[in-house]
């Protein structure tokens, strides 16, 4: 009898089940029911992620640069134009945007995130407004003349979610204003599961702090075009604990839909920052 296991991001349970349920586990977890994204807001977590980062990677680098210079031609945003960097993280595209004349607002949900951010930002003399806030779930009171979304971020949100936001994200434009944001293109999506063994002997995992057994594995849903990524990590205890996320594959005329649906003018797509990620802007009417 198969062993099943649910997605729950942190939650531990015996190693012997965990073996038990790789071998026998026959139901294909589903996206964005069984699994959904990491716990960023987590305390915990999201230390272990600011203390994952690499510090010379914030800002001066020259892929961070040519992403965002390429962002800013798409928003057509004038020196001292306001944007807003959604999922900002580590803060690194904000204070590029920063350093070429922009005044940028930056929001996410990782606590640890931001404050790295926000340091980062006073140390090079930045004035970077960095809120911690869930973008899925707020109204803005501030106007922008741009935003953008980088790094594939719309696709680690449903399909209901990314709506959402698209509509949140027009209401906080101003007239003319654009939005620039990536996603996974579903021509270039694996179908293919994957399922690897590794031991970490890193002590910056951003799952568990010390060496760790880990299995982490991919399957990919054809019925909702998404992935579903498992980390299993087995500490020293060896209580297991489990971390998951999705990823949303999306085709152009779908995300021109949705655009429009969010009463957004399409503008068009592009190369994204990375194999496999489409870059689309829109703008509101």
């Amino acid at each position: 009898m198969a062993i099943e296991i649910k997605a729950t991001n942190g939650a531990t349970s015996p190693p012997a089940a965990l073996m038990q349920a790789v071998a026998d586990r026959k139901e294909r977890p589903k996206p964005w029911v069984d699994a959904d994204a990491f716990p960023w807001r987590d305390e915990e977590f999201s230390a272990r992620y600011v203390r994952r980062a690499n510090y010379q990677t914030l800002y001066g680098m020259q892929e961070t640069g040519d992403e965002v210079d390429a962002i800013c031609s798409l928003l057509q945003c004038a020196p001292k134009a306001s944007v807003l960097d959604l999922c900002a993280g580590n803060g690194r595209h904000a204070i590029a945007m920063a350093l070429r004349g922009r005044r940028a607002t930056g929001i996410d949900v990782g606590p640890g995130a931001v404050q790295l951010a926000r340091e980062t930002a006073k140390n090079l003399g930045l004035m970077i407004d960095f809120r911690l806030l869930d973008v899925k779930r707020i109204s803005f009171e501030d106007a922008y003349d741009g935003a953008y979304l980088t790094c594939g971020g719309f696709s680690d949100f449903s399909p209901s979610d990314a709506a959402e936001i698209l509509a949140i994200v027009g209401r906080a434009l101003v007239p003319g204003g654009r939005f620039v944001f990536e996603y996974a293109d579903a021509e270039a999506a694996s179908r293919a599961d994957e399922r690897s063994w590794q031991f970490v002997t890193d002590d910056h995992s951003m799952f568990t702090d010390g060496p760790h057994l880990q299995l982490d594995e991919r399957v990919f849903d054809a019925d909702s075009s998404a992935d579903v990524f498992r980390h299993f990590v087995v500490p020293s205890d060896g209580h297991v604990r489990e971390f998951s996320r999705c990823r949303q594959y999306y085709k152009e005329d779908a995300v021109r839909a949705m655009v429009v649906a969010a009463h957004l003018e399409p503008i068009g797509s592009s190369a994204g920052s990375a194999p496999g990620l489409k870059r689309f802007a829109a703008k509101r009417p």
